[in-house]
């Protein structure tokens, strides 16, 4: 479980750059354009073989016959077989299963190749076109190139879909709940008390998951709308004293999110205060710490510190450390001598603070 536990954790500090609460697939469409040295349109001559019909990328050859695994989907009269392969076209089997698409699908292959090929800010741009795209394969597509972009890119993009139809996908059990949570992130800038029930009687439903993707950003966007009384709620809903870390991670990120970037300062105080909570408790605490350090709150020193004495887990020890190299004070050069008596070879090669990209909220 530990373990398990500091994975999360390292999730948390490595996806910084990312959507917070994003998950993108690990293939879809476009990535699948972007990373082949070949793409065609084909038509199947028998099991595995395929005959290109045309070369839309890379140097295959029309007419060639190239093997490959059975195709993805089902046929479309008007559609197409899409070949792709990671590897030089003049193999004679390609890397990648073919894909029956359908019309639209193809249109879409057709303006994505050009993107591909530029910068990330243009893909982003593209990607924002085809939210909930008719064809699943699209929307994935384009989800998943969102899904890496920082918090920020996200939300310049909101504009191109409309605050009307974000808030419809963010409530729709019928979008994926990975997509709702972009969706719902991309909204809630622009959300007020008009949003406050839905938001409400969905968060605090008993049988709303704390696992779920979407306990993130409606956290961020129920606190958005109801302000600092709304912080208490939260806390009382999901951070109970026996609620284990693994179902809190997720809890405690949106409330770093709010604390870093809210444009409320009672509202970004309320947040910090969870933390300082947090950081008491004799399970969860460790998972408290970074936000503290980047907030440069030292009022929390005390129970940092008792954390590496309490803790044998030699990455609760480099966080604690961590938390004091953070600061440039007598006071923590002394709490990091302390730390030194026992642990001084950790001491010493753990020289790097935190930084508001240990956050993953970017």
């Amino acid at each position: 479980m530990k373990r398990a536990l500091l994975g999360l954790l390292l999730l948390m500090t490595t996806t910084a750059n990312a959507c917070p609460f994003c998950a993108p697939a690990e293939t879809d469409l476009f990535s699948e354009l972007q990373d082949a040295q070949s793409v065609v349109l084909a038509s199947k001559v028998e099991t595995k073989k395929y005959k290109v019909l045309e070369v839309l990328k890379g140097q295959a050859v029309k007419g060639k016959i190239v093997l490959a695994a059975e195709p993805k989907g089902k046929s479309h009269p008007k559609g197409g077989l899409l070949l792709t392969t990671a590897a030089p076209a003049n193999l004679p089997y390609w890397s990648d299963a073919p894909r029956y698409l359908d019309p639209n699908e193809v249109a879409f292959v057709r303006k994505a190749l050009p993107v591909t090929r530029e910068s990330q800010v243009k893909k982003w741009d593209f990607a924002a076109n085809f939210l909930e795209h008719s064809s699943s394969e699209v929307a994935n597509a384009a989800y998943s190139m969102l899904a890496v972009a920082p918090l920020d890119e996200v939300q310049k993009r909101a504009k191109v879909p409309g605050q009307a139809k974000l808030v419809a996908w963010s409530k729709s059990a019928k979008v994926p709940e990975e997509r709702r949570a972009l969706y719902l992130l991309m909204a809630y800038p622009n959300m007020g008390a008009a949003e406050l029930p839905w938001l409400k009687a969905t968060l605090f439903d008993p049988k709303f998951s704390a696992m779920s993707p979407l306990v993130g950003p409606y956290i961020v966007a129920y606190l958005h709308v109801a302000g600092p009384a709304g912080v208490a709620q939260v806390e009382k809903r999901f951070l109970g004293a026996s609620a284990p870390a693994s179902r809190t991670l997720s809890v405690t990120r949106a409330l770093a999110l709010v604390g870093h970037t809210s444009s409320s300062q009672p509202l970004r105080a309320a947040a910090r205060g969870v933390f300082k909570r947090e950081v008491t408790h004799a399970t969860r605490g460790p998972y408290a710490i970074a936000p503290l350090a980047v907030w440069k709150d030292y009022s929390a020193a005390a129970s940092v510190e008792k954390l590496a004495k309490s803790s044998k887990e030699t990455w609760v020890k480099v966080a604690v450390i961590r938390y004091f190299r953070s600061f440039s004070t007598p006071e923590a050069k002394a709490a990091l001598n302390r730390l030194a008596q026992t642990d001084s070879g950790l001491v010493g090669r753990t020289t790097d603070g935190y930084r508001v990209s240990d956050l993953g909220i970017e």
